[in-house]
């Protein structure tokens, strides 16, 4: 099927396509849509840090409760990964794909186009009989003259030797 411009057409395309997007406008995306993550990897990250700056310091017992915090983050981090996985998979599986979207959206057009010529060839046959019904009437009102021409000249002929 040709691609037909047509009214029906919307706007530009969606912001949300992945394939569209750069890679900073990517990781936006993903982190809006599971805000978990992000913020369990900066504590985690921030949990080690801590823990090396104790280590460097000589206070063991202070990086050893950063490495157990660290653990606790890192597996918080990761039942957000995993939970967020699963409820975003079950939410995307029920939303249309954009590929259906834009299907239905160019049947829609195909019918709506369909109709439009239809009611455009009712209307040209409509307009077709009206003309022939036109000339037929022209042809009949035509010979209607002929005949009453040729009467005319009848009467005239009548009257003409008469009035010599």
């Amino acid at each position: 099927m040709t691609s037909i411009p047509s009214s029906f057409d919307m706007g530009p395309k969606d912001a949300d396509d992945l394939e569209e997007m750069s890679f900073g406008q990517r990781i936006v995306y993903h982190c809006k849509q599971q805000p978990l993550v992000p913020i369990g990897c900066l504590l985690t990250t921030g949990a080690v840090v801590m823990a090396a700056q104790s280590i460097r310091t000589g206070n063991s017992r202070r990086a050893q409760n950063f490495f157990r915090w660290r653990i606790g983050f890192q597996g918080a981090t990761l039942i957000a990964l995993v939970a967020g996985s699963f409820l975003y998979d079950n939410h995307r599986k029920d939303m249309k794909t954009k590929e259906e979207l834009m299907r239905e959206k160019a049947k829609m057009r195909e019918k709506l186009w369909i109709q439009e010529l239809e009611r455009r060839d009712e209307e040209a046959k409509s307009r077709r009989k009206r003309a022939e019904l036109a000339r037929q009437k022209t042809k009949e009102n035509e010979e209607i003259i002929k005949k009453l021409e040729g009467e005319l000249k009848e009467l005239e002929s009548k009257v003409t030797p008469k009035s010599k």
